[in-house]
């Protein structure tokens, strides 16, 4: 492989690392502090269910960031999309982390951490699917699958970061934890925006999307237009596609931490401690997947995995409910797995269901549109089962056979663009492009 393409497949890795770190800090403190710092009740379900439904916040800001940048992004280029949503992630995190608290100006703290949660999804939906394009745009086809995976590798980095944050942060006395312990890892962030936007302001255009933008020049050209009018089928199975690996992630964290601690009372730091080895479980499932997709093709994994996780789902969560905290890690960990695979996958399987000139915003749409519609909602749908169900762990078993079972229809369904072979000027721009 030339160096160009390693290069941007290690600017979009630390990139998705930092922004995904962020994401994630925002996730663990909703669920471990800003219960009872920003939406104290009285009542623990519904401080729970209001701090979650921020973090739905932010995923249905998501897809309004899919289509703002997925369409600069296919007509101006994937790298300056980039630049402008690695900057909002990290601004807006490190902001949170100075935010003051209701006890001191009251509820415009609270609009203020919604406003800076919005702003984190905007930049996040942006994020993905150009990270995604970057590292896969500069790649040759035998090398597309592993290079499109590497993005993918992000969100353990980052879940790995921000749970060690708050793992350290957790051991401090609980006055102290809630008035300034909780602010360390969005600060961290400040330091981490330096080193990304420092990393990723130096790679090149992809050369596929050099080429694209030369045609384009002298006429118009709407991406979501385009998307919605020719190829809307392949927009609601790439939704559906994308289900197990975005909504099995969450199902796995937020909704297991908050469900095991309230109903099961389990110890926040030993969830933690758990969840901290997701990342590493992710770090083994992403290569294994990816080395049998390329092998046997990304639909056949997706497939497979979609299948399987009908079947784990109950005998994961009736070792969940067991309450002891060996099962618990056992199932959380084993669930995770299936969900780190699908989600390593993923990207190239997308990647080839929509033609460059709408390859942003297809993809990024189809990702966010889902963390939006099955992300966002699961940790609020699954405690609302747990609070309303007598059979609390066989509901939530039956949430995550249905995330699979969509995962399967979208898989199945969607269908493949036709793709630029290297002539035509694809291998001229690529060489190019690698000697700048």
């Amino acid at each position: 492989m030339k160096p160009q393409p390693v290069r941007a497949a290690a600017a979009a890795l630390l990139g998705t690392s930092i922004e995904w770190y962020d994401f994630y800090a925002y996730i663990t403190a909703a669920s471990l502090v800003f219960k009872d710092v920003f939406f104290k009740t009285g009542n623990p379900f519904l401080s729970a269910m209001i701090s979650m439904g921020t973090v739905a916040i932010g995923f249905i800001a998501r897809p309004l960031g899919a289509a703002v940048f997925g369409h600069y992004g296919d007509i101006l280029g994937r790298k300056k999309s980039l630049i402008i949503t690695l900057v909002m992630m990290g601004a807006g995190s490190t902001l949170i982390g100075f935010l003051p608290t209701p006890a001191s100006i009251g509820i415009s703290a609270t609009l203020l951490l919604i406003l800076l949660r919005f702003v984190q999804g905007v930049a996040i939906g942006g994020e993905w699917g150009g990270a995604v394009l970057i590292s896969a745009e500069h790649s040759s086809p035998r090398w597309r699958t592993i290079l499109a995976s590497i993005p993918q590798y992000g969100s353990s980095f980052g879940l790995i970061l921000s749970t060690l944050m708050f793992i350290l942060v957790h051991r401090l006395p609980e006055a102290e934890l809630h008035s300034w312990g909780w602010r360390i890892p969005f600060w961290g962030s400040g330091v981490l925006l330096v080193i990304a936007f420092i990393i990723r302001i130096g790679i090149n255009e992809s050369p596929e999307m050099l080429r694209q933008m030369e045609k384009q020049q002298h006429r118009d050209h709407l991406p979501l237009r385009t998307l919605i009018r020719d190829r809307p089928a392949s927009l609601v199975y790439g939704i559906a596609a994308c289900t197990l690996g975005i909504a099995g992630t969450y199902f796995a964290t937020t909704l297991m931490i908050n469900y095991t601690t309230i109903y099961l009372a389990v110890r926040e730091e030993s969830l933690l401690d758990v969840i901290f080895w997701i990342g590493f479980v992710e770090f083994i499932a992403i290569p294994l997947a990816t080395f049998l997709a390329v092998r046997f093709g990304e639909r056949i994994v997706l497939l497979t995995l979609s299948v399987l996780g009908v079947l784990i789902a109950i005998p994961m969560m009736w070792l969940i409910e067991t309450g002891d905290m060996a099962n618990i890690a056992i199932a959380i960990l084993g669930g995770s797995f299936l969900v780190g695979a699908s989600y390593g996958v993923l990207p190239a399987y997308l990647f080839r269901a929509f033609p460059v000139e709408i390859r942003y915003s297809g993809m990024s749409l189809s990702y966010q549109l889902c963390g939006a519609i099955f992300g966002g909602l699961t940790p609020m749908a699954g405690l609302a089962l747990a609070e309303h169900t007598s059979a609390r762990w066989l509901s939530l078993a039956g949430l995550f056979a249905v995330l699979c079972v969509i995962t399967f229809i979208g898989v199945w369904r969607l269908t493949m663009a036709k793709q630029p072979s290297p002539e035509n000027g694809y291998a001229e721009t690529l060489a190019r492009t690698f000697a700048e």
